[in-house]
């Protein structure tokens, strides 16, 4: 029977092989099951009490679950990281899926919240003892806390390492350098400044009753002039800087201090702030995994026994400020995409799959309850405030209410925010329920009013200046002044000018037609182009992932050469060749053509274009022998032969080859038959200047095949001697170049 299945039976013994990436499925499920058993052994202790006893089993019960949860995020976050699709090219950043973890990381911070409040709630009370002000079971449960956040943190340094690594760099190192010393000198000097002039104000070291007025004004100014004469004094100073100094041994990444600021910087940008689910997809899901983390934090904060609430405040708030600075990288790489008009640059650090306006405003707002949870803990720890009316507010229990907190932080808000500081001048009356004792308490209010000026404030003008900004995008396109958006406004312009097509087949809204159509006739008045949108912005979204971006840009690059590399160079030769000579002598026609030209091999220059290939290298050649004798071409030249000199491939050096050798010659090259001649267009090029540029980038191409220690090239080095010698004999007419 077994010979009739083609089955052939060898007994014996089973072999174990070791466990690999792929099983740790099994070690979950193990975790899983302990953690069942674990907490079926507590749900006894609710009927036995003496069921379990004694630190070590209340420890194991405890670390079971903990270490399940751990172990089955990580699975997860593993899982999804793999099944990411990874972008090779620079200044972007992936963007996994780990809703499924974001979910258990919830569950987690409200079970934790639900154990903080213990049996103070009115329903629903937590069924096991729990004393958090226990030195012991309060480390194990802010370890909990930090345990939550682990496997989270790994995933985003799995996205972030994946990021940096991209043109091998550490992720926390900012390509640009350290921070400037002069930079972090005038930071300290500036912070030290308000905190002398904080602590000495509060020690009434000082008095300016009657001169107070004068002081602030005259510091002002000063503030304005240092602004004014700053940069013309760096200007001044590195004018006079002797380059003839001798190099001096940089500081390493871990001896400069810059570095460490940009370190920590970078740690809140890449793996506090996505803790926040802003780098998450789909529609509001990121503004609902940041109500999903801040509320349980927010609700161990307010339950937690002074001042260990704080801990749980400090987190939140990190989470915060760190989505804050991302905003701000994301801001800064909107501003480079304006100007290199493109989305795929090593200058970008995390690309623009995330706005992050919404987010960072809405975590922005999180502080406005963040902030009185703080001051609530200080207060029940430090007792620094004391009640306006004793008679309403007696005793701790009534100084410690959220509410009058909110009221406390509500009436500093009001004399720190602009505009709405005119209840001071207008003698509004402001009930504070609560007023400072001493200098602490008033360093306190200082710190929660600098956080409402400084972060706050320049938050909402951020936001504002971005608004601003859009519209003058808009203005000016409409006008025919510029011929793209930043990348940003670009997606959600073309996405709401998206519709599905009609009997005329055309995927844009009327209005939105209208739009473009605005653009093409004043961009073709004021001689600027005649295109509905700029051409290399089309070849980034012609094949977009989002259907509607993908059509609406597919229709309005419908008579342009657009697509990838590949695809142009096949177009711009069919063009050139179809076009009759008294229509390519046109001047607009002409320069239409050149940038076309000129942007495809700028876009095949670029750091992250697609790996060069033998297709590449035929239409690139075809493209050069149609436009060899065209002295406008003569930059596009030198630089398609640069580009074709980094390949260190034989189809390049054939390329590079069809440059120099005349038709009538070419089979006599090894690698060359007469089937294949035609397919590379051999076209020597007439004058010699040309040649000699050819000809150095055939001999990079040899220079960079020898310096390879696997030997590999050999068939492209006798390909490359054999053009060097025809060059060079009578074939060539006896030129020279260096070799």
């Amino acid at each position: 029977m077994l010979a009739v299945l083609n089955v052939e039976w060898r007994p014996g013994w089973p072999r174990w092989t070791r466990l690999v990436k792929e099983d740790l499925w099994l070690g979950v499920w193990a975790l899983g099951f302990a953690a069942l058993g674990a907490l079926a052994v507590a749900l006894t202790d609710l009927q036995n009490t003496e069921a379990v006893s004694g630190w070590l089993a209340w420890s194991l019960i405890i670390a079971l679950p903990l270490a399940a949860y751990v172990a089955l995020s990580l699975f997860i976050i593993c899982n999804r990281w793999d099944a990411t699709h990874k972008d090779d090219a620079p200044g972007t950043e992936e963007q996994p899926a780990f809703h499924t973890a974001f979910i258990f990381l919830f569950l987690l911070l409200s079970l934790l919240a639900w154990i903080a409040f213990g049996p103070n709630v009115p329903f629903g009370a937590w069924p096991w003892p729990v004393d958090l002000s226990h030195p012991v079971q309060r480390s194990i449960y802010l370890g909990a806390i930090g345990a939550g956040f682990l496997p989270l943190l790994y995933g985003f340094h799995l996205v972030a390492k994946e990021a940096g690594g991209k043109d091998h760099r550490n992720y926390l190192k900012h390509p640009e350098g350290p921070v400037s010393m002069a930079t972090l000198l005038g930071g300290l000097a500036l912070i030290g400044a308000i905190g002398t002039g904080a602590w000495a104000a509060g020690e009434q070291v000082f008095s300016m009753e009657q001169n107070f007025g004068l002081v602030i004004m005259a510091l002002v100014v000063m503030g304005f002039l240092a602004f004014i004469f700053l940069p013309h004094l760096s200007s001044l100073i590195g004018e006079r800087e002797d380059t003839e100094k001798p190099d001096v041994a940089h500081a390493g990444f871990a001896m400069h201090p810059g570095y460490l600021v940009s370190g920590l910087d970078a740690a809140m940008v890449r793996l506090l702030a996505p803790l926040s689910g802003a780098t998450q997809g789909g529609l509001m899901v990121p503004q609902l995994i940041l109500l999903l983390i801040m509320l349980p934090l927010s609700a161990m904060g307010y339950a937690l026994p002074h001042p260990w609430g704080l801990a749980p405040i400090a987190i939140a708030s990190l989470i915060i400020f760190g989505l804050g600075r991302r905003w701000a990288w994301v801001e800064d790489d909107r501003e480079k995409a304006l100007r290199i008009q493109t989305t795929r640059s090593d200058q970008f650090r995390i690309g623009f799959a995330n706005d992050l306006r919404d987010e960072a405003l809405m975590g922005y707002a999180w502080l406005f309850v963040l902030v009185p949870l703080a001051l609530r803990q200080i207060q029940m720890h430090f007792d620094l405030f004391e009640p306006v009316d004793p008679m309403i507010l007696t005793g701790a229990a009534q100084s410690t209410g959220l509410i009058e907190w909110l009221k406390f932080f509500g009436t500093e808000l009001a004399k720190g925010v602009p505009i709405v500081d005119w209840v001071d001048i207008y003698d509004v009356t402001q009930e504070e329920p609560f007023v400072p004792k001493g200098a602490a308490a008033r360093h306190i209010v200082f710190i929660s009013r600098l956080l409402v000026d400084v972060v706050l404030i320049a938050a909402l003008l951020q936001a504002f200046g971005i608004m601003q900004r859009n519209k003058a995008q808009k203005r000016l396109f409409e006008a025919g002044q510029i011929d793209f958006f930043d990348p940003f406004m670009e997606r959600r312009i073309l996405r709401e000018s998206y519709r599905k097509p009609g009997e005329d087949g055309i995927p844009v809204k009327a209005r939105a037609l209208n739009f473009f159509r605005a653009h093409l006739e004043k961009s073709q008045e004021l001689d600027r182009g005649d295109y509905y949108y700029n051409t290399r912005r089309l070849n980034e979204l012609y094949t977009d992932k989002d259907e509607r971006v993908r059509s609406v840009a597919q229709w309005l690059a419908r008579d342009l050469v657009v697509g990838s590399v590949t695809e142009r160079m096949a177009k711009l030769a069919d063009m050139f060749s179809n076009t009759p000579q008294d229509k390519r002598e046109e001047a607009d026609w002409a320069r239409k053509f050149y940038r076309y030209v000129d942007d495809v091999i700028a876009d095949a220059r670029a750091p992250g274009s697609p790996r060069w290939s033998l297709e590449d290298s035929k239409r690139l050649s075809r493209l050069l022998n149609l436009i060899s004798e065209d002295r406008e071409f003569d930059h596009v030249r030198a630089r398609a032969f640069a580009l074709l000199g980094k390949q260190n491939s034989l189809h390049a050096a054939k390329a590079l080859a069809a440059r120099l050798v005349r038709p009538e010659h070419a089979t006599s090259l090894p690698e060359i038959s007469p089937t294949t001649a035609p397919e590379w267009h051999f076209r020597r090029q007439r004058r010699q200047s040309e040649r000699v540029l050819a000809a150095e980038q055939l001999l990079r191409i040899r220079m960079n095949i020898e310096d390879r220690q696997n030997g590999t090239g050999s068939a492209t080095l006798a390909f490359i001697d054999a053009v060097i010698a025809y060059v060079r004999n009578e074939g060539g007419k006896g030129e020279q170049f260096g070799v």
